[in-house]
Parts: structure tokens; sequence; C-alpha cells
């Protein structure tokens, strides 16, 4: 009986089927799946926000003339003072003063200036209670409600805003910025259909105004109503080409019709305009990975990197981290290699599990590199994070298959087992060590474990039947 006649194709058969079914040096079943699909994450969204709006406070400059409400004879020598001091825009010298009066003695109008020079100057508590004063004795005050409602935006107290905004247009103050306040507060509220509502009500009154103009666009994307937007934002973009944010807003419509390229394309220029965008750089990398365009991708992490602030380190490293997953899966390891350098710095806001994965892809390039001692170290780094990481171990046990060490591979393919992700290729494994020893029972035993729990690949039938014919003609 030639039992090496039957062994050498069956043993390079087994090699090949291990060696495709192993995850690739040390790549987990998920990255080895993302051949197709880049990044698996949440649907790609542009970071878009309602425009910063800037909203105008009118101070009362004229005390001494006839207003809604008036000063007392005693304040009019008060009133002679600091007329001068407003005229020329001195709020804050205006709040010195008003400092060595009792809010409790003076009159309403004069608590009217005192909370709209504090507003102004952004003393927010002592604003608010000179405003509250006033209501206390002019409940229907148009004045004070409307700039309660400008003190509680400022801070995002939006729902208070939103009281003394309605009362305010109620009482009869129903003007452009009145109804583009109301929208602002109905977008932070996700109300984006009565945002809507609110900025067409402004434009009415206002139509040229591009503050407004861009909050209806924002509200017409978040409700859905594409079309709309669309027309508007060609307008837009007409008059005013070189904002990066309406860029934004057609990169967003596009996203939300799954026009990749086209939002990839307005992005872009976005980026040109606005280049230290972390949040769409992210974006970016992420949709030219999509797109095939890798090499564009890896620039823009690397600049998200450099250039990323604390709040925006951990969201820029989390898409580093899938993208490295992806490039090892697809063993582009030169530009693995590139963003593992950039990204070192930053490793340790990581969480520690994510820390060993990195080490993990850093042996994987080692390993390219054909150093194996350095690659060893990162794996035991890895293991040392977290003991039952199964990339590292695969991967320990294939260095140790490579140089002869099977005692060192088995004891790895024995703890990956343990891990139900991993276990199809720790079974792989130990058949093949198994066939390296000539140990064919317990190769058999393996690859029946595998099959059994993998009936899908009947591609390890012919390698069992083989094996079975062995231990046969053995036994």
């Amino acid at each position: 009986m030639n039992i090496f006649k039957t062994l050498k194709p069956l043993t390079f058969a087994l090699f090949t089927t291990v060696m495709c079914s192993l995850p690739l040096l040390g790549v987990s079943s998920v990255h080895a799946s993302a051949a197709s699909t880049p990044l698996k994450s949440a649907p790609l969204k542009v970071t878009l926000s309602p425009s910063d709006p800037t909203w105008q406070l009118a101070i009362n400059n004229k005390l001494l003339g006839p207003t809604e409400v008036l000063i007392e004879p005693t304040e009019r020598g008060f009133a002679r003072q600091v007329q001068p001091l407003l005229q020329a825009g001195n709020y804050s010298e205006v709040a010195a003063l008003f400092k060595g009066r009792d809010i409790s003695q003076d009159s309403t109008a004069l608590n009217l200036l005192r909370a709209q020079v504090l507003l102004s100057t952004k003393d927010f508590n002592n604003a608010e209670l000179a405003y509250l004063a006033c209501l206390k004795a002019s409940p229907d005050l148009v004045k004070a409600h409307q700039g309660l409602s400008l003190l509680y935006m400022q801070q995002a107290k939006y729902d208070k805003a939103q009281i003394h905004l309605v009362h305010s247009i109620e009482l009869g103050q129903a003007d452009a910025q009145s109804y583009a306040q109301l929208a602002y507060i109905h977008v932070q509220h996700s109300q984006p259909w009565s945002a809507v509502a609110a900025y067409r009500q402004a434009l009415m009154l206002a139509p040229e105004t591009s503050q407004y103009q861009q909050g209806l666009l924002f509200a017409l994307i978040e409700s859905g109503d594409l079309s709309q937007a669309n027309a508007l934002l060609k307008e837009l973009l007409n008059k005013s080409p070189d904002k990066a944010e309406l860029w934004l807003q057609r990169a967003q419509i596009a996203l939300q019709l799954d026009q990749k390229k086209q939002a990839l394309a307005a992005i872009e220029v976005a980026l040109k305009l606005n280049p230290k965008d972390t949040s769409n750089q992210l974006l970016a990398a992420q949709l030219h990975l999509t797109e095939g365009s890798t090499e564009r991708a890896v620039s823009l992490l690397k600049q998200g990197l450099k250039h990323a602030t604390k709040q925006q380190q951990v969201e820029v490293i989390n898409t580093t981290m899938q993208t490295l997953g992806w490039l090892v899966s697809q063993q582009k390891w030169g530009l693995a290699k590139e963003l593992i350098g950039s990204a070192k710095r930053l490793t340790k806001q990581l969480p520690r599990d994510e820390q060993a994965q990195f080490s993990v892809y850093s042996a994987q390039i080692a390993m390219q590199q054909g150093n194996t001692k350095r690659a060893l170290r990162s794996l035991n780094n890895a293991l040392k994070i977290n003991p039952n990481l199964g990339d590292a171990l695969l991967s320990l046990a294939s260095i140790y298959r490579s140089k002869g060490q099977l005692t060192q591979a088995k004891l790895m393919y024995v703890r990956a087992q343990a891990l139900p992700d991993y276990q199809l290729s720790a079974w792989l494994g130990l058949s093949q060590i198994a066939i390296d020893s000539k140990d064919y029972p317990s190769a058999l035993k393996h690859l029946r474990k595998a099959l059994q729990a993998n009936p899908q690949r009947q591609d390890l039938i012919t390698n069992i039947r083989a094996l079975e014919n062995i231990v046969r003609q053995e036994g």
C-alpha cells in the first residue's frame, strides 16, 4: 500500500482549504467578508447643522422720547447720562452704571433697557431677572417677551424661548425675525415640517434674507422634501457657489437619493472650500472606499487624524480602525502601513479591546515585511490586553506553524476553538497540524467537527473521505 502517493495530493488539498478558510493572517470573519462593503456602519450622512443664526436685538436708545413704556421723571438724570453711551454702543459702560441702581426701584422702561443691555453683554442671569421684573409689572410687554426668547435661545433653552416667542407673535410682533426664530426652534425640536412652514412665513416678509433661505433648505432636507430642497439649492448655489455648507447640503440630498458619486463630488467641493472639516473628511473617506478610490480615502483619513480636535478623535480613530480592517482583508499592505503610522499616536483613545486589535493589524504588516519578531511582540501584546482575541490567536498559530513549532501552534488553535466566531478556522488549523504530524485520525475528527458545525462547507467532504480512506488503509 503506497500511502505517500495518496498523502501528497491530500495534504496539498487540505492546505489549500485551510488557508482559504482561515482569516487572512488574523483578520476576523467580519473583516474578511467586507470586500464588497468596505465599512459596515450606520447609513452615511453629511454632518449638517442649521446655520448659526444672527438675531437682531433692538435696544431703546431714545429713553427721553415717547416709547411703549415710559421712564419716571426721577430717572431722567440717569437717562441723560447713559444716552450718549447707548448711541455710541458702549453697552459695557452702561451695564456698569446699572450696577449702582436697585432693580426693584427702577421703572419698567428702565428695567427693559437694563435687560437689553445685559443681554447684549451676555450677562444672561441678570438680564433674565430684569426681563422678568418687566413682565411682572407689565405681563404683555412685547419687547420683554421678545428679549427673553432671544436670551433663552442663546442658552439653548428652546422650550422656554418658544413660550415667549409665541406670546410676542400673538401680541402683534409677527415680523420676519420672529417667524425665523420660531422655525429655528422647530428645527432644534426635530420638527422639520413646522420649521418649513415658519421659514416660509419669514421669507414672505423678507424674501432675500439668505439666513432664512438656508434655514428653509435645511428644514426641507430634514423633512425629506428633496424635490423642493433641490430647487431651492440650485437657486442658492447660483448666488453663492463658494459656500461650503450649500455643497454639503447637495451631498446630503444625493445620499438620501442613493447617488453616491454625486454626493462624493459635492463633498469634495465642500472640502476644497473648507479643507479642515474633519467630520466630512471622514464621510468622504468612506464614500471613496465604497467607490474604489482607496488611496484618496487613506489620504483623507490621514488628514483627519492630523487635524481632529479632542472631541473628534474618537470618531476619527473608529473610522480608521474599520478602514484598517478592510485594507488588511484586501491585502492593501502599503496603504494599511501608512494609516497605522498616522493612527499610532491616537490609539490610546481606543477602548482596550480595540487597542489589542490595532496591535494585530501592526503584526500583520510586520509579517508582510518579514519581521516575525515584531509580529510576535505585537500579537503577544494584544493577547495581554485581550486573552480571547481570536484574530491574535489565529495569527500566532499561523506564525508558529510556519516556524515548525507545532505544539505552540496547536495550543493557539485550541484556545481559538473555544470562541464561536473562530471555531471553523481553529478546527481547520488543528486538522492541518494533525496532517503535518501524520496523525490522520485526529485530523479526521477535527474536519468532521468543522463539517457538522458548517454543513454548507461541502468542500470539506472530499478531504474527509480521503482521510477516511487513509485511516482504513492504516487500520
